[in-house]
């Protein structure tokens, strides 16, 4: 009998032990216990960026839909300009017709000054201003202003993954995985070992149906970052088959960051990072930040704090502590607060806001980013000149 135990002990010991060796050295099984825990652990934490929020709905609904926004704006500082600015805001987006329109009523102190509307299309942006004498601006960026999200057949939760658990074995089977020496050192100080992935054309059909989008008619890089545990602390997708250098990044402890990044031509680049606040549980709390770096070494970048709130009829937004600044001097401050909701049958989003964009002088960006400073102080001096009235008070 003791030679029984002592037998299955071993034969424990050894299957623990067999175990143990393949969830430290085999990578395929290392990424399979990833996926696991990602679908057991890291959903269900308040820190994952896309806790609470049906990824398919947002994406479908509201990003690449025709949808319709209100609100309130209040622009407590701008450089130059002694005056706080406050105002309603309402406008049209589509991303079939790629048009959008943003129309605003401004007040200075207690005087109305007008209008100020702002129009995209494709990749240029239209500055439509009343307030400055009927000056206009465009802006040809030379970028696709109206990129779509994946149009997802399913949310990515839970269920997802259970019910796709033969797909996934089959798929990490079938796919190239290599340990690499890099390492990782996520913000809590816990380092992440690299795992270079390759998605063979062909591969991961029922991915592509998920997204909504046809396969690759190339292999996909990859990247993923585990740390002992095999807790994803960090995922890489590399865009280089779109802009070379290009790529999406999640990370964090449960991935509660995403990251975009993309090279611009004349050796600019522009990075875009939004991070989720776990600790606020009543809604969804993020703070965001986009920077541009200039050909001449200017950073300008956009940083604000993101709440927003499904409603019966749309989602409630509140973009506070809304800050843009070049060279980390403060241009501009305020907050704005709104509302948006899909639309059916929009119409032309030009038609309805009564766009005339006629007489716009449209610029090369290339002449904005070359002399920023004269740009910005050109538009000041115009607003002043249009409200000084105020100048007793100076």
């Amino acid at each position: 009998m003791k030679k029984k135990i002592a037998v299955v002990l071993i034969i424990i010991f050894a299957i623990v032990a067999l175990i143990k060796v393949q969830l430290v050295f085999n990578p395929s099984v290392r990424v399979l216990a990833s996926v696991i825990n990602f679908s057991e652990s890291t959903l269900k934490s308040p820190d994952y960026l896309a806790y609470n929020i049906d990824l398919r709905d947002l994406f479908i609904n509201y990003t690449n839909a025709d949808i319709k926004y209100s609100g309130s704006t209040y622009i407590k500082k701008v450089k130059g300009f002694p005056y706080s600015i406050s105002g309603s805001i309402k406008g049209e987006r589509s991303a079939e017709q790629k048009k959008f329109s943003c129309k605003a009523d401004l007040d200075v102190l207690v005087l109305n000054v007008g209008k100020m509307n702002l129009y995209a299309k494709d990749d240029t942006i239209y500055l439509v201003a009343p307030m400055l004498g009927d000056i206009s601006y465009g802006f040809d960026t030379g970028e696709n202003l109206f990129l779509k999200a994946p149009n997802l057949s399913n949310d990515i939760n839970r269920e997802w993954f259970h019910s796709n658990k033969k797909n996934i074995y089959n798929f990490i089977r079938s796919i190239d995985i290599e340990k690499t020496d890099n390492i990782y050192t996520d913000e809590d100080g816990t380092e992440a070992t690299e795992f270079a992935i390759t998605i063979p054309k062909g591969e991961g059909e029922f991915i592509w149906q998920l997204l909504g989008m046809d396969a690759p008619d190339h292999d996909i890089k990859s990247y993923i970052y585990l740390d002992k545990h095999n807790h994803t602390r960090k995922l890489v997708f590399d865009l280089s088959h779109k802009t070379k250098g290009a790529y999406i990044s999640i990370y964090g402890n449960n991935l509660s960051t995403l990251e975009l990044y993309s090279p611009l031509p004349d050796n600019e680049e522009v990075i875009a990072t939004i991070k989720r606040n776990g600790s606020t549980t009543y809604t969804n709390s993020y703070t965001d930040n986009i920077t541009y770096t200039t050909s001449m070494g200017d950073t300008f970048t956009i940083d604000c704090g993101a709440l927003l709130n499904y409603v019966d009829d749309g989602i409630k937004i509140e973009l506070s502590d809304f800050t843009v600044a070049k060279n980390d001097s403060p241009l501009a401050e305020g907050y704005i607060k709104g509302k948006i909701k899909t639309v059916d049958n929009m119409g032309d989003v030009f038609e309805n806001a009564g766009a005339d964009l006629s007489d716009v002088n449209v610029i090369d960006w290339d002449t904005i980013k070359n002399d920023t400073a004269s740009f910005i102080d050109d538009v000041i001096s115009k607003a002043r000149d249009n409200v000084d009235i105020f100048d007793i008070f100076d």
